[in-house]
């Protein structure tokens, strides 16, 4: 087909003009938030991960606290308990050390471990908390390396970049006939 005179040809084939800019426009915005995740994500998933990590420590520390305070309230119970009741005080002293009356005979087995004091109520453990898992934990296992940590930071880069020139408008990079 021969060009029609009067005719350009640059409308030949184009799209309407709305139509273009609206494309571009979400094509722009759906490589730049790609963009932007992948950068937000390198930046911000080890942190949450240390945070995650030291929120689950300190639970840890918390119940190791909560059973020395169950310890320590079951001896205040055992010492309070010491000087009214004889029979507890000689069980103690037995256990600690080995002493015993006159007119008993106590036979010791040497393969058996160390019996604990009288009437201790070892109080009940408390239950710690599971480890941190999840997708967070995961991903910042392979964020640790650098050679991921600078190809997704480059993978990024160049989704910005191509961004800005594959949805530029069509009027920047058209060259001006003369």
């Amino acid at each position: 087909m021969e060009p029609q005179p009067g005719a350009r040809d640059s409308q030949a084939g184009e799209p309407s003009g709305v139509l273009l800019a609206a494309g571009r426009m979400v094509g722009f915005l759906l490589l730049v938030a790609l963009a932007l995740t992948i950068i937000a994500g390198v930046v911000l998933i080890p942190p949450y991960a240390r945070l995650a990590g030291a929120q689950y420590e300190l639970e840890c520390l918390r119940a190791g606290i909560a059973d020395a305070e169950g310890l320590v309230a079951a001896n205040d119970r055992l010492i309070a308990a010491l000087p009214h009741d004889e029979v507890l005080t000689m069980r103690l002293a037995m256990s600690q050390e080995p002493l015993a009356p006159s007119k008993e005979v106590v036979v010791r087995t040497p393969s058996a471990p160390p019996a604990s004091p009288p009437d201790v109520i070892r109080p009940d453990r408390h239950p710690r908390p599971p480890p941190p898992a999840g997708w967070i934990f995961s991903a910042n296992m392979k964020l640790k390396r650098t050679n991921t940590r600078r190809g997704l930071l480059l993978l990024a880069g160049a989704a910005l970049v191509l961004a800005l020139f594959l949805f530029a408008p069509p009027e920047k990079y058209r060259r001006q006939k003369r």
